[in-house]
Protein backbone atom coordinates (compact mmCIF):
# COMPACT_ATOMS: atom_id res chain seq x y z
CA UNK A 1 0.00 0.00 0.00
CA UNK A 2 1.51 3.21 -0.94
CA UNK A 3 1.40 6.90 0.83
CA UNK A 4 -1.88 7.81 -1.69
CA UNK A 5 -4.09 4.75 -0.69
CA UNK A 6 -5.93 4.31 2.81
CA UNK A 7 -8.25 2.07 4.12
CA UNK A 8 -10.36 3.56 6.43
CA UNK A 9 -12.68 0.46 7.44
CA UNK A 10 -12.93 -3.35 6.28
CA UNK A 11 -13.04 -3.60 2.70
CA UNK A 12 -13.53 0.01 2.70
CA UNK A 13 -10.59 1.90 0.88
CA UNK A 14 -9.73 5.45 -0.51
CA UNK A 15 -7.82 6.39 -3.03
CA UNK A 16 -6.28 9.38 -3.99
CA UNK A 17 -6.22 9.49 -7.93
CA UNK A 18 -5.14 13.33 -8.36
CA UNK A 19 -4.61 16.23 -6.60
CA UNK A 20 -6.80 16.18 -3.60
CA UNK A 21 -8.98 13.99 -6.13
CA UNK A 22 -10.60 10.87 -4.21
CA UNK A 23 -11.88 7.21 -5.65
CA UNK A 24 -13.07 4.83 -3.09
CA UNK A 25 -13.15 1.25 -3.16
CA UNK A 26 -15.16 -1.72 -1.58
CA UNK A 27 -15.35 -4.96 -1.05
CA UNK A 28 -18.45 -6.38 -1.22
CA UNK A 29 -17.80 -9.48 1.26
CA UNK A 30 -16.05 -6.57 2.91
CA UNK A 31 -12.64 -8.00 3.08
CA UNK A 32 -11.43 -9.02 -0.32
CA UNK A 33 -12.29 -9.62 -4.04
CA UNK A 34 -13.90 -13.13 -3.89
CA UNK A 35 -17.13 -11.43 -4.24
CA UNK A 36 -16.41 -8.53 -6.31
CA UNK A 37 -14.86 -4.76 -6.13
CA UNK A 38 -17.38 -1.84 -6.15
CA UNK A 39 -15.89 1.68 -6.77
CA UNK A 40 -17.33 5.01 -6.24
CA UNK A 41 -15.99 7.59 -8.47
CA UNK A 42 -13.14 6.96 -10.71
CA UNK A 43 -11.53 10.43 -10.88
CA UNK A 44 -10.25 12.28 -14.31
CA UNK A 45 -9.92 10.61 -17.72
CA UNK A 46 -6.32 10.10 -17.06
CA UNK A 47 -7.15 8.85 -13.62
CA UNK A 48 -7.78 4.95 -14.93
CA UNK A 49 -4.39 3.69 -14.81
CA UNK A 50 -3.85 4.77 -11.23
CA UNK A 51 -6.53 3.11 -10.05
CA UNK A 52 -5.90 0.50 -11.20
CA UNK A 53 -2.21 0.25 -10.03
CA UNK A 54 -4.42 0.97 -6.43
CA UNK A 55 -6.13 -2.14 -6.43
CA UNK A 56 -3.27 -4.20 -7.14
CA UNK A 57 -1.09 -2.86 -4.74
CA UNK A 58 -4.05 -3.75 -2.19
CA UNK A 59 -3.49 -7.64 -3.64
CA UNK A 60 -6.78 -6.95 -5.75
CA UNK A 61 -8.13 -7.52 -9.02
CA UNK A 62 -8.82 -4.92 -10.95
CA UNK A 63 -10.97 -7.27 -13.30
CA UNK A 64 -13.12 -8.14 -10.28
CA UNK A 65 -14.64 -4.45 -10.14
CA UNK A 66 -18.45 -5.24 -11.26
CA UNK A 67 -20.07 -1.75 -10.12
CA UNK A 68 -19.25 1.48 -10.51
CA UNK A 69 -21.17 4.02 -8.14
CA UNK A 70 -20.90 8.06 -9.40
CA UNK A 71 -21.70 10.73 -6.60
CA UNK A 72 -22.40 12.93 -9.42
CA UNK A 73 -21.55 13.67 -13.03
CA UNK A 74 -18.71 16.04 -13.10
CA UNK A 75 -16.05 15.03 -15.23
CA UNK A 76 -13.46 14.69 -12.15
CA UNK A 77 -15.81 11.82 -10.89
CA UNK A 78 -16.74 10.11 -13.93
CA UNK A 79 -13.88 10.81 -16.45
CA UNK A 80 -12.71 7.00 -16.10
CA UNK A 81 -15.88 4.92 -15.93
CA UNK A 82 -15.99 4.31 -19.64
CA UNK A 83 -12.76 3.62 -19.66
CA UNK A 84 -14.07 0.95 -17.03
CA UNK A 85 -16.59 -0.33 -19.03
CA UNK A 86 -14.21 -1.12 -22.04
CA UNK A 87 -11.86 -3.15 -20.02
CA UNK A 88 -12.26 -7.18 -18.92
CA UNK A 89 -14.05 -5.92 -15.61
CA UNK A 90 -16.65 -4.17 -17.81
CA UNK A 91 -18.33 -2.65 -14.85
CA UNK A 92 -21.87 -1.90 -14.81
CA UNK A 93 -22.25 2.31 -13.95
CA UNK A 94 -24.79 3.68 -11.93
CA UNK A 95 -25.55 7.62 -11.01
CA UNK A 96 -28.43 9.57 -9.86
CA UNK A 97 -31.76 9.65 -11.73
CA UNK A 98 -31.17 13.73 -12.76
CA UNK A 99 -27.63 13.12 -13.59
CA UNK A 100 -27.84 10.09 -16.38
CA UNK A 101 -28.80 12.57 -19.07
CA UNK A 102 -24.93 14.36 -18.28
CA UNK A 103 -23.15 10.50 -17.72
CA UNK A 104 -24.96 8.97 -20.58
CA UNK A 105 -23.88 11.65 -22.72
CA UNK A 106 -27.19 12.66 -23.58
CA UNK A 107 -26.85 16.16 -22.01
CA UNK A 108 -23.31 17.69 -23.42
CA UNK A 109 -23.20 20.76 -21.12
CA UNK A 110 -26.05 20.08 -18.35
CA UNK A 111 -25.00 23.08 -16.01
CA UNK A 112 -26.74 25.24 -18.65
CA UNK A 113 -30.36 23.17 -17.45
CA UNK A 114 -30.28 24.27 -14.06
CA UNK A 115 -32.74 26.29 -12.58
CA UNK A 116 -32.65 29.95 -11.47
CA UNK A 117 -31.44 29.77 -8.13
CA UNK A 118 -29.37 27.14 -8.31
CA UNK A 119 -26.48 28.60 -10.40
CA UNK A 120 -24.65 31.29 -9.75
CA UNK A 121 -24.03 34.06 -12.70
CA UNK A 122 -20.82 32.95 -12.70
CA UNK A 123 -21.54 29.54 -12.74
CA UNK A 124 -23.94 30.02 -15.66
CA UNK A 125 -21.07 31.79 -17.79
CA UNK A 126 -18.47 29.09 -17.24
CA UNK A 127 -21.52 26.34 -18.16
CA UNK A 128 -20.03 25.80 -21.24
CA UNK A 129 -16.40 24.67 -20.22
CA UNK A 130 -18.15 22.52 -17.60
CA UNK A 131 -18.71 19.14 -19.41
CA UNK A 132 -19.13 15.61 -17.66
CA UNK A 133 -16.67 12.91 -18.65
CA UNK A 134 -16.47 10.10 -21.49
CA UNK A 135 -20.08 9.36 -22.38
CA UNK A 136 -21.44 5.63 -20.89
CA UNK A 137 -24.37 5.23 -22.89
CA UNK A 138 -25.74 1.87 -20.49
CA UNK A 139 -25.49 4.15 -17.07
CA UNK A 140 -28.53 3.44 -15.21
CA UNK A 141 -29.82 5.37 -12.00
CA UNK A 142 -29.91 4.89 -8.29
CA UNK A 143 -32.97 6.07 -6.55
CA UNK A 144 -33.07 7.33 -3.31
CA UNK A 145 -33.26 4.33 0.12
CA UNK A 146 -32.01 1.61 -2.27
CA UNK A 147 -29.92 -0.91 -0.67
CA UNK A 148 -27.04 -3.00 -2.26
CA UNK A 149 -24.69 -6.09 -0.75
CA UNK A 150 -21.29 -3.99 -0.53
CA UNK A 151 -19.31 -3.71 2.43
CA UNK A 152 -21.75 -4.77 5.10
CA UNK A 153 -24.93 -3.15 3.18
CA UNK A 154 -24.53 0.35 1.35
CA UNK A 155 -27.75 2.43 1.11
CA UNK A 156 -27.41 5.18 -1.21
CA UNK A 157 -29.07 8.93 -0.04
CA UNK A 158 -30.37 10.99 -2.04
CA UNK A 159 -27.87 14.19 -1.87
CA UNK A 160 -28.59 16.98 -4.47
CA UNK A 161 -27.13 20.53 -3.97
CA UNK A 162 -23.77 19.85 -5.82
CA UNK A 163 -25.64 19.07 -9.01
CA UNK A 164 -29.85 17.49 -9.10
CA UNK A 165 -28.76 14.22 -9.50
CA UNK A 166 -25.99 14.00 -6.42
CA UNK A 167 -25.81 10.59 -4.47
CA UNK A 168 -24.43 10.03 -1.26
CA UNK A 169 -23.42 6.51 -0.10
CA UNK A 170 -23.82 5.11 3.75
CA UNK A 171 -22.06 2.20 5.36
CA UNK A 172 -23.53 1.47 8.72
CA UNK A 173 -21.96 -1.14 9.75
CA UNK A 174 -18.68 0.31 8.80
CA UNK A 175 -19.03 4.02 10.30
CA UNK A 176 -18.76 5.80 7.06
CA UNK A 177 -20.53 8.26 4.87
CA UNK A 178 -19.04 8.64 1.14
CA UNK A 179 -20.34 11.88 0.72
CA UNK A 180 -19.59 13.09 -3.03
CA UNK A 181 -19.19 17.19 -2.92
CA UNK A 182 -21.42 17.44 -0.97
CA UNK A 183 -18.71 19.23 0.84
CA UNK A 184 -14.82 19.54 0.26
CA UNK A 185 -12.26 18.94 2.55
CA UNK A 186 -8.92 20.88 0.92
CA UNK A 187 -7.58 23.49 3.66
CA UNK A 188 -10.76 23.27 5.78
CA UNK A 189 -14.27 21.87 5.00
CA UNK A 190 -16.19 24.06 2.83
CA UNK A 191 -19.23 23.66 0.01
CA UNK A 192 -16.76 24.61 -2.31
CA UNK A 193 -16.28 26.62 -5.14
CA UNK A 194 -19.90 28.09 -6.28
CA UNK A 195 -20.17 28.59 -9.72
CA UNK A 196 -20.16 24.92 -10.24
CA UNK A 197 -22.82 23.74 -8.11
CA UNK A 198 -26.04 23.18 -9.65
CA UNK A 199 -28.49 22.87 -7.18
CA UNK A 200 -27.55 25.26 -4.63
CA UNK A 201 -31.60 25.87 -3.04
CA UNK A 202 -30.84 22.13 -1.67
CA UNK A 203 -27.56 22.22 -0.20
CA UNK A 204 -28.31 23.27 3.15
CA UNK A 205 -31.14 20.57 3.54
CA UNK A 206 -29.11 17.97 1.95
CA UNK A 207 -26.43 18.51 4.52
CA UNK A 208 -28.55 18.80 7.53
CA UNK A 209 -29.62 15.22 6.47
CA UNK A 210 -26.15 13.35 5.55
CA UNK A 211 -25.82 15.09 9.27
CA UNK A 212 -27.91 12.71 11.03
CA UNK A 213 -27.05 9.35 9.73
CA UNK A 214 -24.38 7.26 11.94
CA UNK A 215 -21.11 7.89 11.04
CA UNK A 216 -18.07 8.99 12.17
CA UNK A 217 -15.52 8.62 9.39
CA UNK A 218 -16.93 11.43 6.22
CA UNK A 219 -14.90 10.56 3.25
CA UNK A 220 -15.34 13.10 0.16
CA UNK A 221 -14.25 13.65 -3.32
CA UNK A 222 -11.38 16.10 -2.31
CA UNK A 223 -9.03 16.45 0.45
CA UNK A 224 -8.66 13.65 3.39
CA UNK A 225 -11.11 11.84 4.93
CA UNK A 226 -12.84 13.70 8.08
CA UNK A 227 -12.22 11.74 10.80
CA UNK A 228 -12.47 13.48 14.10
CA UNK A 229 -15.92 15.26 15.06
CA UNK A 230 -17.43 14.38 11.42
CA UNK A 231 -21.10 14.68 11.94
CA UNK A 232 -20.90 17.56 14.06
CA UNK A 233 -18.29 19.60 11.49
CA UNK A 234 -20.69 17.98 8.64
CA UNK A 235 -23.85 19.74 10.84
CA UNK A 236 -21.76 23.08 11.53
CA UNK A 237 -21.67 23.13 7.58
CA UNK A 238 -25.24 22.80 7.38
CA UNK A 239 -25.86 25.27 9.71
CA UNK A 240 -23.48 28.06 7.43
CA UNK A 241 -25.27 27.08 4.57
CA UNK A 242 -28.96 27.68 5.88
CA UNK A 243 -28.14 30.94 7.11
CA UNK A 244 -26.90 32.18 3.52
CA UNK A 245 -30.38 31.10 2.55
CA UNK A 246 -29.05 28.12 0.68
CA UNK A 247 -32.10 25.38 1.46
Amino acid sequence: MDNRTEQLADGVWRIEVGFAINAYLLANDGQGDAEGLTLVDTGTTTSGPRLVRSIRMLDLAPRAVGDILLSHWHPDHSGSAARFVRSEAAPLVHAGQADLPAVRGDDPRPQRRAAAGDVSRLGRLLAGRLRPGPAVSGATGLVDGATLPVAGGLRVVAAPGHTGGSLAFHLPQRGVLLAGDAALNVLWLSRGPGPIRSARRQEAATLRRLATLDFHILGLGHGPVVAKRAQQRLAALADRAQRRGLG
